[in-house]
């Protein structure tokens, strides 16, 4: 009888381990680090050069997942964002994330659709009618050797990783510096591309609705992972 109850134990461990594995579905990435101090913003200098970073031709992505599956979309970039590049390198710059552009990509009924939009901007997630935008402020930019840098391998990473970035985070009433790699390039004179993808903690940042660990929510909680990405196209002002 103690063989049969020290077996039916270690079924029902094993039973818990594998659902545990099965919830924790974020996307594999890099965790972004996560600071909370302010990081000083550099001083801009006068061989700075300001280049404008396009709407039209950037923006945020973001992966949210919970144990049934995930959601994906992008929100948008504000046309007053800027990147600071001096001597051909990326220095700092700013993003204004408009908060009021935020989609859902991987829902195609309309009204399903905007029930979640409408979610992730209420008080639940991001509160929206009243944090309209979030920030980042670049304030320090490190090249890198690519090989000196385990990356996770898959989709949800940055892929040729050639710079680390710190900047700090401004979302809804929080501020943090976060530190992440991405993918710098010049295509040409007064033109910058940059990429990246991270994972984030959404709880650093007071964004807890059915948060894990909450014993209300239980099995049906939503990953306090996020997986984030930045695309950005940015040309100097003709």
């Amino acid at each position: 009888m103690k063989r049969i109850f020290l077996f039916a134990n270690a079924i029902l461990v094993a039973g818990s381990l594998s659902f545990l594995s099965s919830c924790n579905n974020a996307p594999k990435s890099q965790e972004a680090e996560v600071a909370d101090t302010v990081a000083v913003v550099p001083e801009e200098t006068q061989s700075a050069m300001e280049l404008m970073i396009d709407p039209s031709a950037s923006a945020v992505t973001w992966i949210g997942s919970k144990p049934g599956g995930q959601h994906n979309g992008t929100i948008g970039i504000a046309p007053d964002s800027k990147l600071m590049v001096e001597n051909g390198t990326l220095m700092g710059g700013t993003i204004t994330i408009n908060m009021t552009e935020l989609t859902v990509l991987d829902i195609e009924a309309a009204e399903d659709n905007a029930k979640l939009v409408g979610h992730l901007q209420s008080d639940d997630f991001f509160a929206v009618e009243t944090y309209p935008t979030s920030t980042f402020t670049i304030t320090n930019v490190e090249a890198i050797d690519p090989s000196t840098v385990e990356m996770e391998e898959g989709a949800y990473t940055t892929e040729n990783p050639t710079h680390k970035i710190t900047g700090n985070l401004k979302m809804m009433d929080v501020e943090k510096a976060i530190t992440f790699y991405a993918n710098v390039e010049t295509p040409s004179e007064g033109e910058v591309k940059a990429s990246a993808k991270f994972n984030i903690d959404r709880t650093e940042f007071n964004v807890s609705h059915m948060a894990e660990g909450v014993d209300a929510v239980k099995d049906k909680f939503i990953n306090n992972t996020v997986n984030v990405g930045f695309d950005i196209t940015a040309k100097a002002a003709m």
